[in-house]
This record gives structure tokens, sequence and C-alpha cells, in this order.
């Protein structure tokens, strides 16, 4: 099976190209985001957390303050970095496991931090989805309803986008419609359909 490691950064659309491989060609995605907030509802994560980070980020009732979390690590290198060694074993571990259970041509493996981390070893093929930086800034802050410093600040926190794109295989660029998203994802399910099947033995 040809495992294809999407990735991008903050609103270039990586949600919209795999809700497109998923819905419309029925291809398998396995989301480490998801994956992560998963984890973090286990006692076990949510433990090692609590040791880890304190009390600051959890309420009176040891509920983890996601939201708190989640900005303390674009602006906090220590926080980030207890945050990935707590989860990013398990995440990938996780991937893994889902990964040995199918049996398609191709799936979809959504990993935001795939070139951060440097954990291309279960990837065949990158797949880079980019826009431009200012694309990143309006559509993140009207999503999320946060300040342009902040987006800015989870932008320089991740891989460069000159760099991100030397190392994809493929690359959409989302910088028009939908209906122009959908043609070129469609584009590349031909594409991986084939060449999968190919290296099938």
């Amino acid at each position: 099976m040809l495992v294809v490691g999407l990735t991008g950064g903050i609103g270039c659309g990586k949600t919209a190209v795999s809700d497109i491989f998923e819905k419309d060609f029925n291809i398998p995605v396995i989301d480490a985001d998801a994956i992560a907030r998963n984890l973090t509802d286990t006692s076990e994560v949510s433990k090692r957390l609590y040791e880890n980070l304190g009390t600051k980020y959890f309420d009176d009732h040891s509920n983890l303050l996601r939201h708190k979390l989640r900005e303390a690590v674009f602006s906090d290198s220590e926080i980030r970095d207890t945050l990935e060694a707590i989860l990013h074993p398990l995440v990938f571990k996780e991937i893994g496991r889902r990964l040995n259970h199918l049996g398609d041509d191709y799936c979809i493996v959504v990993i935001p931090l795939l070139l951060e981390t440097q954990r291309t070893d279960m990837i065949d093929r990158v797949l880079v989805v980019d826009c431009t930086i200012e694309q990143q800034i309006q559509r993140v802050t009207q999503r999320d309803k946060c300040s342009e410093l902040h987006v800015r600040a989870i932008i320089s926190a991740q891989i460069k986008r000159n760099e991100r794109l030397k190392l994809a295989n493929d690359i959409i660029e989302n910088q028009k419609s939908l209906k122009c998203l959908q043609k070129k994802v469609a584009i590349l399910h031909t594409f991986y359909t084939t060449i999968a099947k190919l290296s099938e033995p």
C-alpha cells in the first residue's frame, strides 16, 4: 500500500484536501492531530501532562485546558518540546498500528509536523498543501478568531515554506476555489492509484 503523508503550514488547507480524498474517492485518512486529541483524553497521557506541565494547564476538575496549552506551545519552546516528547511516540505508534490494518491501494496520513519531526520513515510520498503566508494569516484569523500576531508566531514555529516545498514529492496549491482544489485532488488520486498498482508485487 502506498502511504502518502499530507502536510502543510497552518491554514493552508490540509483538512480540505484530506476531506476530498476521503469523501470523493473513499480513500482512508489517518489524522495525527485527531489521534493526539484522543490520547490527551486518556488517563495515562493526562497524568503525564499534569506531572510535566503542572496545574497551570488544567481546570479545577483536572481537565486539560486545550486552548491555553495550544497558545503556550507556540510561544514557549520548552513546553512544546515537553508536549511533543510525550505525545509524538504514542501518535506515531498508533499511526503504524492503523496502517497495518489497511489494505487499500493507498492512504492519506495527515501529519502537520511531518517534516519538522523528520518522521518520514513510514511515508512513501510527501504531499504538501501550500498557499501564501498572507492567505494563511487571513484564513486562520477568520477561522479561529485570533490575532495576526498569534498566527505569525505559529508560522514561525513551523518549518519555513520554501524548505517544506523543497522536501515535497507532490504539491497542491490551494489558492483558489474549492472546485479548483477538487480538480487537483482528482488528478493526484489517479496518479496515486496508478503508481500504487504499479508497485504491487
